[in-house]
C-alpha cells in the first residue's frame, strides 16, 4: 500500500480488507475495464494532473470503474495517494424497484436475498492491481461523512456518483463539501442527465457562491479558489461537440426514415 492508503486503512478499518480475500470465489468483470459509467471522462485526467491530490473520496462506487481509473492515474503520476470508496454496495432504487426492466440488477448478485456487489468490487480492485491505493469503506454516505468528520479527515478531491434524487444528492454535496480542502474540487456525475442531481448541484453552487462548470455527465465546483478558465473552456468545447454530434445523428435518422 501507499503510505497514505496504509495510514487511512489503520484509521478507518480494523484490518487490511484485502488480506485473505477469497479472490477465486468471486468473479471480477471481464474485459479491459470494469463495467461502470462515466469513468472515461476527461475530467479525471485534468483534475488529478493539475491538483495532484493525496486523499480522494469517492461517494458511490458500484463495481469500482471510476475508482480504479483514479487510482491508476495516481500511480502513473507517482503520487502517494489513496482513494476512499464509500458505498453500501446495495444498489440504487432503479436497480431494486423494477428488476425486470433494469439490465444491471443482476449485477447485485443476490444470495439469500442480500446483494454481493461488494465482492465484485473487491475482485475488480485486485484484478486491476489497485489494492495499494483503494480503501473501501462500506457505509451510507451520511454515516461515512460523520465518521470522517470525527477523525478530522480532509480530502483534496471529492467525486460524487451516488443518489440520483434531489434531496439525497444535495445532502451529499453539503456533507462532503465540509470534508474538502480549500482549492480542492467537488466533481459530480449525472449532471444534466438526472434532473434531481442537476437541480441539487446548481442550487448548491449558488448557495456557496462558487462557480460551477459542467456539461452532460459531469460537473465541477472548486472550493474557495478561482475556477480555471481552461477548465471552463474545456467543458464548453465538450458540450459544443456533443451538440454537433447529436444534431448530425438526428439528421441521419431523419434521412433514413
Amino acid at each position: 500500500m501507499t503510505a497514505t492508503a496504509e495510514k487511512l486503512t489503520r484509521l478507518l478499518l480494523p484490518a487490511n480488507p484485502y488480506e485473505g480475500f477469497p479472490i477465486d470465489e468471486f468473479a471480477a468483470d471481464e474485459g479491459e475495464n470494469p463495467q461502470g459509467w462515466g469513468y472515461r471522462h476527461w475530467i479525471f485526467d485534468y483534475v488529478l494532473k493539475t491538483t495532484k491530490p493525496r486523499i480522494i473520496i469517492e461517494v458511490g462506487t458500484w463495481k469500482g470503474a471510476s475508482a480504479i481509473k483514479m487510482a491508476t492515474l495516481t500511480k502513473e503520476l507517482g503520487l502517494d495517494a489513496a482513494v476512499i470508496c464509500v458505498d453500501t454496495w446495495l444498489g440504487s432504487p432503479e436497480h431494486i424497484r423494477k428488476p425486470d426492466r433494469n439490465r444491471h440488477t443482476d449485477s447485485l448478485n443476490r444470495k439469500y436475498g442480500y446483494p454481493q456487489l461488494y465482492h465484485t468490487f473487491m475482485a475488480n480492485v485486485l484484478k486491476w492491481n489497485c489494492q495499494d491505493v483503494i480503501v473501501p469503506y462500506p457505509a451510507t454516505s451520511e454515516n461515512a461523512a460523520v465518521v470522517f468528520n470525527q477523525v478530522r479527515l480532509k480530502a483534496d478531491l471529492v467525486y460524487i456518483d451516488a443518489a440520483h434524487e434531489y434531496e439525497p444528492a444535495l445532502r451529499d454535496f453539503v456533507a462532503y463539501w465540509d470534508l474538502l480542502n480549500d482549492g480542492g474540487y467537488l466533481v459530480g456525475d449525472d449532471y444534466i442527465g438526472w434532473e434531481g442531481v442537476t437541480k441539487a448541484a446548481d442550487e448548491f453552487a449558488a448557495a456557496k457562491a462558487s462557480p460551477l462548470v459542467g456539461g452532460r455527465g459531469k460537473f465541477a465546483i472548486r472550493k474557495n479558489a478561482e475556477m480555471p478558465a481552461e477548465l471552463r473552456e474545456m467543458f464548453e468545447e465538450s458540450e459544443r461537440k456533443r451538440l454537433e454530434r447529436e444534431a448530425a445523428e438526428r439528421e441521419a435518422a431523419e434521412a433514413s426514415a
